[in-house]
């Protein structure tokens, strides 16, 4: 049987999509990393707000305390929207990346469908070639002079 002449560059393209596929990954946990750090950001400001809120609630208003607080709350929100246009960059990488591996994942698997189809017709040309040989052998055998 004839090996699959495509044999080199399916192990690239496959080489390819595992590259692919590592690079979708990382970018996922770059993206999960951000989420966390907005997560935990808003709960500093909502604690900050808390005893902000706690403050005003006072018989005695420490107003260097929340002057503070409040400055503190206004660098989160900063923080905030640097994480949200990050955010923002880091989805937009996770689809870039996903479309790499998809096309990968497409040029691999036409790959294999074409290796499938050369194995099934170098099987299917051995069978017809045995059965000539059969029917060759047969025949002589039978052959009566």
């Amino acid at each position: 049987m004839k090996p699959f002449r495509l044999d080199k560059v399916l192990d690239y393209r496959k080489h390819l999509r595992l590259d692919a596929r590592n690079a979708l990954a990382s970018a996922l946990a770059d993206e999960q990393t951000l989420i966390e750090q907005r997560s935990r950001i808003e709960r500093q400001k909502n604690r900050q707000m808390t005893e902000l809120a706690a403050f005003t609630r006072s018989d005695v208003v420490n107003v260097e305390a929340a002057a503070r607080r409040r400055y503190y709350t206004g660098q989160l929100d900063i923080q905030l929207l640097v994480l949200a246009e990050q955010l923002t960059q880091a989805k937009q990488i996770v689809e870039q990346q996903r479309l790499v591996l998809v096309k990968a994942d497409q040029e691999v698997k036409a790959l294999e469908r074409l290796r499938e189809k050369h194995f099934e017709e170098e099987t299917a040309h051995e069978q017809r070639r045995s059965e000539i040989e059969l029917s060759e052998q047969w025949q002589s055998s039978n052959w009566n002079w």
